[in-house]
């Protein structure tokens, strides 16, 4: 038996066992699942190569879980029929987060969609035509099409996706959670206990640092590696400002790989992802775009079955994980892929278009 082992997100292992995990297997299966777990204690095990699954390996899953600490999660995805008959039959459907081997596509009410190497394209700065019609089409079929995004509407606003009559808005990476109306109906601010040290971070100005609160997102300064990160994606460089005691839901930070992994063991409360090789985006660890699906779903009394999603970054990982049916962009992470159901083609070669035919959605 042979195992593939991700760990590029730092906040997510991905495990994929190849075969049977039986009484011949289950000891090098215990093995690389102890390997996944001193990575990080969020694995995935994808088990989309794994034919079926004995009590020795239930005791593995069950000693896994076990192990983790509270804040950790254990989720099985790719389930096929006869492995969802055994979790089911002993109940370890319960005490795990599990899912199946695939949604049928008929029953999708909502899709959720990165912007920027999703519908936004790196190389030419706009959303494809392909893509335009595709969103279009799937709206005129019933379908709801909603932002996750990274950035906030105020940046937003200063793309060209903006013309496209989405049915929400799920900002700063699912914190701040808008309605068709731009209108915010539910939020997750980051722990204020925590807040006072980013603050802190901001007011030193040893590294470039943006606070965003609701109404608006500031720097500390600007510096050669701000305006080359920000001119790489399309981005906007935010007015310097003060800190004035307002809720913050995101931060920003301008670094490079071993700041962020000394700033990821400073903040026991944040989670930190990369949207460039210089820019981190920090949040609350309750946050993300998974969490902010899931404040949208309950809003509009839908279910995670109902969902689609498509995106390319780490900070999509969660989201493409949650939905019904997660897509991976060709031009996204290959990390990501790993734990999509479906990989599209890239953005400028029709990829979400293509998606939605693929899956009967238009």
């Amino acid at each position: 038996m042979n195992f593939d082992i991700n760990s590029s997100e730092r906040e997510t292992c991905v495990l994929i066992p190849h075969g049977k995990i039986d009484s011949q297997t289950y000891l090098e299966f215990d093995e690389a699942v102890k390997q996944a777990l001193s990575l990080s204690n969020n694995l995935i095990i994808n088990l989309q190569d794994t034919d079926y699954i004995s009590s020795s390996g239930l005791r593995v899953l069950l000693s896994a879980r076990k192990a983790l600490p509270s804040n950790g999660n254990l989720t099985l995805t790719h389930v096929n029929e006869t492995i969802m008959e055994v979790l089911e039959m002993t109940g370890f459907v319960d005490m795990l987060d599990v899912q199946q081997e695939s949604v049928d596509p008929s029953g999708l009410k909502v899709i959720f969609f990165d912007v920027d190497g999703t519908l936004l394209s790196h190389t030419t700065g706009q959303v494809p035509e392909s893509t335009r019609r595709a969103l279009k089409k799937a709206q005129e079929n019933g379908v709801k099409i909603v932002i996750a995004t990274g950035r906030d509407i105020v940046e937003l606003a200063k793309l060209p996706v903006m013309d496209l009559n989405f049915d929400g808005y799920l900002t700063l990476n699912g914190n701040i959670c808008l309605d068709e109306n731009k209108k915010m109906f539910d939020g997750n601010e980051i722990d204020p206990g925590e807040v006072e040290i980013l603050v802190q971070i901001f007011q030193g100005g040893r590294i470039p640092f943006v606070l965003i609160g609701e109404e608006g997102r500031y720097i500390n300064f600007v510096d050669d590696v701000v305006i080359n990160t920000q001119n790489a994606t399309h981005g906007t460089i935010p007015e310097t400002g003060k800190y004035h005691g307002e809720k913050i839901y995101q931060c920003l930070g301008f670094v490079a790989k071993d700041v962020r992994e000394r700033l990821e063991k400073l903040l026991d409360n944040c989670s930190i992802t990369s949207w460039n090789d210089t820019g981190i985006d920090i949040i609350a660890k309750t946050g993300g775009k998974a969490a902010g699906i899931q404040k949208f779903l309950t809003r509009e009394n839908l279910t995670r079955s109902e969902v689609m999603a498509f995106g390319d970054g780490e900070n999509d990982m969660a989201m493409i994980e949650y939905a019904g049916i997660g897509v991976a962009m060709g031009n996204g992470k290959d990390s990501l892929k790993q734990v999509a159901d479906y990989v599209t083609s890239s953005v400028d070669e029709d990829g979400i278009e293509n998606a939605l035919k693929h899956f009967g959605i238009i």
